[in-house]
């Protein structure tokens, strides 16, 4: 998949809404905001389910989710540095897929 968008919803009464759909949230909440990852799918992704949208599918992450991710890009990192640049680090110490 590929992000298409980053969104803030509105959440009312345990569901999201957003451009006339309505989604049913994962998890019991209060009213507010979440945020919705939309994107576009690729030829792997025939599985993934459209939730607002022909071709945009969504997540709504959780910080642990976002967390866990987070240190798995910092994990990888690491182990780019040690292994394949001998422990030099970026050269403008910064990774280099942050886009």
């Amino acid at each position: 998949m590929f992000l298409r968008e980053i969104r803030q919803v509105k959440r009312v009464n345990d569901c999201f809404y957003l451009d006339g759909y309505k989604i049913k949230a994962d998890r019991i909440s209060s009213n507010g905001y979440g945020v919705l990852v939309v994107f576009e799918p690729s030829k792997l992704d025939w599985d993934f389910r459209y939730v607002i949208g022909h071709n945009r599918y969504a997540w709504f992450p959780t910080v642990k989710s976002l967390l866990e991710i987070l240190g798995e890009l910092d994990l990888s990192d690491r182990l780019t540095r040690d292994w394949l640049r001998n422990g030099k680090g970026w050269s403008n110490g910064v990774r280099p897929f942050n886009e």
